[in-house]
């Protein structure tokens, strides 16, 4: 009883997670156990067996899952160096460079999307630049294709990356990097072997986020890549808006979540793993 009463401001948060978490995921886990329309399904297995032997649905969940780890990782690339570079060096700079790192959030992901669009297009600022230089002779294909979506959604979660990197990087005491190179250490080795494995808990939630907000990703990767990169995310749109399959649309989307979780599952294990690198 006392510790129900020690907890009682936790019965909003939770009953809100109940209601609009996780009853949904038990709704959805029910419809994809259906199989037929909506109003007259039927209990089946069915979408799971086709899913599982079906090697079209199976190669747009591994093309998923592959677009999520590149876009992670090309994040984690590019966001940690960022990341240290705010923390360590970044001076006066700090918070203009920080609002320059936060300000794809603060724009719509249409708005976002359409620059890019001219940004990349054939008769594009990009394509301009490169035919300015003599580096091509003839405009590049590079919208309406699968770089296009990972180039849009790098610049869309790049912000989730820097802001867990720097969480971490900013907590860290400095006297351990300090001792270590009072003790012959060069700053290279205090780096790979004192900084980064400190903030491999930034790197975790980083790459959790990213991860699974690119693989549920629907407007960027439909409007740069064209229809020619197969996700999950617009597959499941199409099954349950326009061929109006529920079961088929929910199975997807089970599917899509558990595997996610999965990858999601590998991630503190290959932190744990290359602590001992």
């Amino acid at each position: 009883m006392r510790l129900m009463r020690s907890f009682w401001y936790l019965g909003g948060p939770l009953g809100f997670l109940l209601v609009f978490f996780l009853l949904p995921l038990v709704l959805l886990l029910g419809v994809s156990l259906t199989e037929g329309y909506p109003l007259d399904a039927v209990a089946s297995l069915g979408s799971y067996r086709e899913l599982f032997v079906n090697a079209f649905y199976r190669s747009y969940l591994i093309t998923t899952l592959a677009f999520g780890l590149t876009v992670t990782a090309l994040c984690l690339l590019a966001g940690y160096p960022l990341a240290y570079f705010l923390v360590r060096h970044a001076r006066r700079s700090y918070r203009p460079l920080l609002v320059v790192v936060v300000s794809p959030l603060l724009v719509s992901v249409v708005a976002r999307t359409v620059g890019w669009t001219i940004m990349l297009g054939n008769d594009g600022t990009l394509n301009r630049l490169l035919l300015f230089t003599g580096l091509v002779t003839k405009p590049v294909q590079i919208l309406f294709t699968p770089l296009a979506a990972t180039i849009g959604m790098v610049h869309v979660l790049l912000p989730f990356m820097v802001l867990s990197l720097a969480g971490v990087l900013s907590g860290m005491d400095r006297s351990l990097e300090e001792a270590a190179l009072s003790l012959g250490a060069d700053r290279m080795r205090v780096f790979w072997r004192l900084t980064v494995p400190l903030s491999l808990r930034g790197v975790n939630v980083g790459c959790m986020l990213v991860f699974m907000l690119a693989i549920g990703s629907y407007v960027t990767p439909v409007l740069l890549g064209g229809g020619k990169i197969r996700l999950l995310a617009p597959m499941i749109y199409d099954q349950i808006t326009n061929i109006v399959d529920w079961s088929s649309g929910s199975a997807m989307s089970v599917m899509l979540l558990l595997a996610g979780l999965a990858v999601l599952l590998t991630v503190p294990l290959a932190s744990r793993a290359a602590r001992w690198l």
